[in-house]
């Protein structure tokens, strides 16, 4: 059986449960997104944008009322959780604070519980009571035309909302890029890379890999040791991603990242993304089309100036 994303998903699960999980393979394998237990609930698996539910004789229902649905409980989760973490929570916690665990082939985990805090910082998740599996994608040469059309050295923007292909099109201009320009790649949730105990499950080409930095440390870093043409990242809009951005703007790095927005209105109303879309960092904002169309891109913004 080969290493691919079902694979690394089923090794992550109690035996029973995986034994259900084999039997409708077939029926998912190339198609599931999503894969969401929550404790004393049906297990969900989401098809692109169509979720569905499992019975214990391995079959997809549309009904969330049929019998006999695969149910898990609030101790399969806890065995989950462990099995995530390779039976050592503590060597996991800062990404388990951070609300997600990234295991094989890019695959992200994000966890729900209670939060422990600490003047206002989470310091552990206690009582988790729902993960959510998310599949990666990589199809290499899909930014092909993308990049036909705009300037990377520019800096480019992609925004669309999660689940619209935003990750899988940064990685594939990352390794394009790689064979012509210096680009540091910061895999902060090890998404782009599928960095796992220093191997990269993805082919990220000539690029050179930060996997688990936080963003700002990495991108420093790397301005001061690397001497990138450009920088590539996932999700920015904070106020520390737009001091990063100033920092290695006036140090010649170029950025290709990627925001949660579906509209250049809703972009701008994001705290802080309005100052970085004035800074001039992007000279392209690229917006995907949406779930329902993964990968397709639905417009393009070239930007002049302050006032675009």
């Amino acid at each position: 059986m080969g290493t691919n994303s079902p694979d690394v998903i089923l090794d992550k699960l109690p035996p029973d449960i995986r034994a259900v999980l084999e039997k409708c393979r077939p029926a998912y394998e190339d198609k599931i997104t999503e894969l969401t237990f929550r404790a004393d609930r049906p297990v969900c698996i989401y098809l692109g944008c169509k979720m569905k539910f499992i019975t214990n004789s391995g079959l997809l229902t549309d009904s969330v009322n049929s019998v006999d649905l695969l149910t898990t409980s609030a101790s399969d989760i806890s065995d989950i959780v462990l099995r995530l973490c390779d039976y050592s929570i503590y060597a996991y916690q800062n990404e388990i604070n951070s609300g997600f665990i990234t295991i094989g082939n890019g695959v992200r985990v994000g966890l729900c519980g209670s939060a422990v805090t600490d003047g206002g910082r989470i310091v552990n998740i206690r009582d988790i009571s729902s993960l959510n599996f998310r599949i990666a994608r990589d199809i290499k040469g899909c930014s092909a035309r993308l990049l036909s059309m705009i300037d990377p050295l520019s800096g480019v923007l992609i925004c669309g909302e999660p689940s619209s292909g935003k990750t899988t099109l940064i990685r594939d201009m990352a390794r394009r890029l790689s064979y012509r320009y210096r680009v540091s790649l910061i895999d902060e949730r090890r998404e782009l890379s599928a960095s796992t105990r220093g191997r990269y499950g993805y082919d990220v080409g000539l690029c050179d890999v930060y996997a688990g930095y936080p963003k700002g440390i990495a991108a420093v870093s790397a301005v001061r040791s690397m001497a990138p043409d450009l920088i590539v990242c996932d999700e920015i809009g904070d106020r520390s991603d737009a001091e990063t951005l100033s920092f290695c703007l006036r140090r010649g790095a170029a950025f290709i990242a990627s925001a949660h927005a579906s509209s250049m209105d809703g972009l701008r109303s994001m705290p802080y993304m309005s100052d970085i879309i004035s800074s001039c960092a992007f000279g392209s904002i690229v917006f995907m089309a949406g779930r329902s169309q993964p990968g397709r891109i639905d417009r393009i913004y070239e930007m002049s100036g302050k006032n675009d």
